[in-house]
């Protein structure tokens, strides 16, 4: 269950960046705890101001689609109950990263994410199309009181935290779905024919939004800004890239993201130093000829297509997973 084992990647995050980056460790903390307590439907107490003695922020820095519409409304009821909770027992910056748990650990913090991914898997929607997922991320946002710019790559957003001042530190959740149906059936199944959220983008928009919550809730104690970056068409491979042309990245100093996995048991992080996840590159070659017949240009394009394969097999570690794929020719004439 790729929800289940979720956030399995980001402990490792959390103790390297520790090392190399101890000024925003406890923000990837946060994120981390909140989605951990989530999938193990942790139960918790009501919110007690105790719990929040002795935090220390180690930091240097500076500074609608009608189908939505019921789940709106009872979002509004539970994000109210939850901010009253939040503010009663933030009138002070504490020392333990304990306290940060029990906060997210509350029930109706716990519950309030899980209804959010759960309705998010029900209506999938493609890369750049993530129109009501994007206005469910605003509605929320609105009612955390938590400001953003909008629309950024079509259908993303960039909101912030903090005293909107440097250093700025970003975190990232993709929102978009594949085109797949979904055979599983089970209470929550995708409503929309050919959609479905398999790749674990609603569980990271739930995460993204649950760390966003906790972070406004400590707000007076962060000496910088938090960006959090909800992006459309990861699985279009240029998401990002749209993102950045529209000033996403702009004045980032550093920026963490985590992916769902269903290779690590519930609460195993896995993490390594390099590249951990799955990339893709493109590229365009131009194979001319100076003379003769045009099946000699064929016949250099077919042999280099068959020669590339070796960089898989010859020239990348054999216990890596590679894919050379070359998708066809196209044969123009000048």
């Amino acid at each position: 269950m790729p929800i289940i084992s979720s956030f399995s990647l980001l402990l490792q995050f959390y103790m390297n960046i520790k090392m190399n980056f101890p000024k925003f460790s406890w923000i990837l903390l946060s994120m981390f705890i909140i989605f951990n307590d989530v999938i193990s439907s942790v139960v918790s107490s009501d919110i007690d101001c105790s719990l929040f003695d002795d935090i220390k922020i180690d930091t240097t820095t500076t500074s609608s689609h009608h189908q939505f519409s019921f789940f709106n409304q009872n979002l509004v009821k539970n994000t109210s109950f939850i901010s009253a909770g939040f503010s009663s027992c933030t009138s002070s910056c504490v020392t333990s990263k304990s306290s940060i748990l029990n906060l997210a650990k509350n029930i109706e913090t716990v519950e309030w994410i899980k209804r959010l991914r759960r309705k998010i898997h029900e209506y999938p929607e493609l890369a750049f199309e993530e129109y009501q997922t994007s206005k469910l991320i605003r509605n929320e946002l609105d009612r955390i009181g938590i400001s953003y710019q909008f629309p950024m790559a079509n259908t993303g957003l960039k909101a912030s935290i903090g005293t909107g001042g440097a250093p700025f530190v970003a975190l990232r959740a993709d929102m978009d779905a594949l085109p797949i149906q979904e055979g599983v059936e089970w209470e929550h199944k995708s409503k929309v024919a050919g959609k479905m959220h398999a790749c674990g983008h609603d569980a990271h928009v739930a995460m993204l939004l649950g760390a966003a919550k906790v972070l406004k809730s400590r707000e007076h104690c962060l000496k910088g800004t938090v960006i959090l970056l909800f992006q459309p068409a990861e699985e279009a491979g240029n998401g990002a890239k749209r993102m950045m042309e529209d000033g996403a990245l702009e004045k980032v100093e550093a920026i963490f993201a985590a992916h769902v996995s269903h290779q690590h048991p519930t609460s195993v992080i896995g993490s390594r130093s390099g590249p951990l996840l799955a990339g893709c590159g493109f590229f365009r070659t131009v194979i001319s000829r100076n003379q003769g017949h045009n099946a000699d240009a064929m016949l250099a394009a077919s042999a280099a297509v068959i020669s590339l394969q070796n960089i898989v097999s010859r020239e990348a570690n054999p216990l890596d997973s590679q894919v050379s794929c070359f998708s066809g020719f196209i044969q123009w004439r000048e």
